[in-house]
């Protein structure tokens, strides 16, 4: 099975009948994600794929493993968060002709398939609802932004200050 881990994209070519499976490493900055909320935090990730090939479909399963970035729910800072998701894809020649329309129709050309779009929904569903950069973070100050996590600001006390939640 070949993949080209820089523009996520399958050579359908080089697939066998049946069950295809292999692991690549991603360049992770190297990928336009186009994610609003999330970076790359780590050069390189891991995709395992496995790709159930036929003359009619093309399933595709598998797993990233990679570490990204967004901002922190409470100072803003940066939050790293470990994606660990599962990928799923399927496509069909005669586009998508199944109960639930879950199927895509396989590209024109037939000889490639670009895994983006399922990968980065991957990337996507791991974006923890309030990231934290580390579990004690202290926030903001609500009086003067101060980053509370990097020293005192002196409106502690103050009313309304305190960490912001």
């Amino acid at each position: 099975m070949q993949f080209d881990p820089r523009d996520l994209v399958l050579d359908l070519a080089s697939l066998r009948n049946g069950s295809n499976s292999g692991s690549f490493e991603i360049d992770m900055p190297g990928i336009a994600w186009g994610i609003e909320d999330a970076q790359p935090a780590s050069p390189s990730g891991t995709l395992d794929l496995d790709v159930n090939y036929s003359e009619k479909s093309v399933i595709v399963r598998g797993r990233l493993s990679a570490c990204f970035a967004t901002s922190c729910a409470r100072c803003l800072g940066r939050a790293v968060f470990e994606v660990t998701e599962d990928v799923f894809a399927a496509f069909s020649r005669d586009g998508g002709n199944t109960a639930d329309g879950s199927m895509a129709r396989l590209p024109r050309d037939g000889r490639s398939l670009r895994l983006l779009d399922a990968v980065k929904e991957a990337v996507i569903l791991s974006v923890p609802g309030k990231p934290l950069c580390r579990e004690d973070c202290r926030g903001l100050c609500p009086v003067c932004g101060e980053n509370l996590n990097e020293g005192r600001c002196g409106h502690e006390g103050a009313a309304g200050a305190g960490c912001v939640r």
